[in-house]
C-alpha cells in the first residue's frame, strides 16, 4: 500500500491539510466540504486561521483525507471535462465553421467558444454539466454529435429560436444567455 511522503511523523492531519487538498484540487469550499460530508460552515470552522493547525477531531475526516491523497480516484470530486478534449472527441476540426457549430451544440455564442478553445477560457457550470451528461452516455463521437444536434434542434423549436442549427442561439437577432 502506498504511503504518504513524510506521513504521520510530521503532524496529525489538521484543517490546514484539508484546505491544502482543496486548493490542490481546484475546488470551491462548498465542493471540498461536500467531498468530506461536511456543511460549508463546518469546513470554514475547521480551516479558519484560528483552528487550522488543530488536529482533526473526527478520525473519519483524517481517514478520508489520507485515502483521497493516496488514491485520488477514491475522491467523489470529478475533474471537470476539458472542453478542448471534448471538441476533439467530437471530431471537429480547427476551423471557424466547426467552432461556430460547436458553439451552437453547447448552447453558447462563437466568441465564447473561441475563448474556451483558443485562450484557455473556463466554461460555466451549465456547459460543464452538459458535456458531462453527453459523455456519461458513452456514445461514439458521431452518436454524440447526432444526439447533441437533435437536442439543440428540439430545444430550439421549443424555445422558439428559428433555424438554431444554422444561425446559432439567437432570438430575433439578439444573443441568448451565452456569456460563459
Amino acid at each position: 500500500m502506498p504511503t504518504e511522503k513524510g506521513n504521520s511523523a510530521l503532524h496529525p492531519f489538521c484543517g490546514a491539510d484539508l484546505e491544502r487538498w482543496r486548493v490542490e484540487n481546484g475546488l470551491t469550499k462548498v465542493e471540498a466540504a461536500d467531498a468530506f460530508g461536511l456543511q460549508k460552515v463546518k469546513w470554514d470552522e475547521l480551516t479558519s486561521a484560528a483552528r487550522s493547525q488543530e488536529p482533526l477531531s473526527d478520525p473519519v475526516l483524517a481517514m478520508l483525507l489520507h485515502v483521497y491523497r493516496q488514491h485520488p480516484e477514491s475522491s467523489p470530486v470529478q475533474v471537470p471535462p476539458d472542453i478542448a478534449e471534448f471538441y476533439e472527441f467530437l471530431g471537429l476540426q480547427d476551423s471557424p465553421q466547426d467552432r461556430e457549430a460547436f458553439a451552437t451544440l453547447i448552447g453558447r455564442a462563437p466568441p465564447s467558444v473561441y475563448r474556451h478553445l483558443l485562450h484557455n477560457g473556463k466554461p460555466g457550470r451549465p456547459v460543464i454539466r452538459w458535456i458531462e451528461a453527453i459523455r456519461r452516455m458513452k456514445l461514439t463521437s458521431k452518436q454524440s454529435l447526432r444526439l447533441m444536434a437533435d437536442v439543440v434542434s428540439s430545444v430550439g423549436d421549443r424555445q422558439r429560436v428559428e433555424k438554431v442549427l444554422i444561425q446559432g442561439w439567437t432570438k430575433q437577432g439578439d444573443a441568448v444567455h451565452q456569456t460563459d
